[in-house]
């Protein structure tokens, strides 16, 4: 732990939709090893709140920086202005990206489609394309953040599912192009993580508990998994302990993908799911 404090020390990481959910957790993180970090997201109020609480901490610093990944000059902007502040970029998580609410494909009209697209898959290119100029000169890496059901897929998921089979994807083929200038580029793979977007849910459904046990039990491990379970997966893969490792898909699920679980009980999950009046 010692050596990576020390390694981080100085390191500047850029996590997109830093401000909440999985990508504060990142941040959290990295900021713990002493690394500094900017944060981006559309909702000042949170990106504020979460600047001040990870500077509270007083390990890292966390700056926070307004921008909509899915607006290709913001994320210029948000990249140029990093660079003008502390002079390089060593690492770039993608993160920003959501879940549309679920409804049966013939349901979704083009423009839904395009927006999640923008949010999900164009953002990452945007921030690949204009941080990979200043990861070349750091020797630097890129995290792209896809989720477990670019594997699985899951039900009323098409065009999320999608977005994320495109990252990794995506993925693979930028870890072969940046090989040769020493830039890493990897993805992680979410499961069911518990996160604000999680509570949201809960509080919409008319069993609270069964959502719960439901939650717990889609991964072998018997729990969800934490932003923070997500962010200690991000710092590997942004250390040197991860030097060799490039085009990788790494599950961080609690086993969600693998063998049948309880996923026996997928039959009440429209119960489960069912909105209080």
């Amino acid at each position: 732990m010692e050596l990576l404090n020390e390694e981080m020390k100085g390191k500047v990481i850029i996590i997109t939709g830093g401000n909440k959910g999985i990508g504060k957790g990142c941040a959290k993180v990295f900021a713990g090893y002493h690394a500094t970090v900017v944060i981006c997201g559309r909702n000042e109020v949170d990106g504020r709140d979460t600047e001040n609480e990870i500077n509270r901490l007083g390990s890292g610093k966390c700056t926070f920086l307004l921008c909509d990944i899915s607006r290709e000059n913001e994320v210029k902007t948000l990249i140029e202005t990093v660079v003008e502040k502390y002079g390089k970029i060593d690492c770039l998580i993608n993160n920003a990206g959501y879940f549309p609410a679920e409804k049966p494909l013939d349901a979704i009209c083009m423009n839904e489609v395009e927006d999640i697209f923008k949010t999900n898959f164009f953002g990452i290119f945007s921030g690949c394309k204009y941080a990979l100029p200043y990861l070349r000169k750091t020797k630097g890496s890129i995290i792209n953040m896809s989720s477990v059901l670019a594997r699985t897929g899951d039900e009323g998921a098409a065009i999320y599912s999608a977005t994320k089979g495109a990252i990794s994807s995506f993925t693979k083929s930028l870890a072969i192009d940046e090989a040769r200038n020493g830039v890493r580029v990897n993805a992680v793979l979410p499961g069911n993580i518990t996160t604000e977007m999680y509570e949201k849910i809960r509080s919409r459904v008319a069993d609270p508990v069964a959502f719960d046990n439901y939650s717990d039990n889609v991964q072998w491990m018997g729990r969800g998994g934490t932003p923070e379970d997500v962010g200690k997966a991000c710092l590997f893969l942004a250390s040197n302990l991860a030097g060799f490792v490039t085009g990788v898909e790494l599950l961080v699920s609690g086993g969600y993908e693998i063998g049948e679980g309880e996923k026996s009980i997928r039959q009440d999950w429209r119960n489960i799911m069912e909105i209080k009046k």
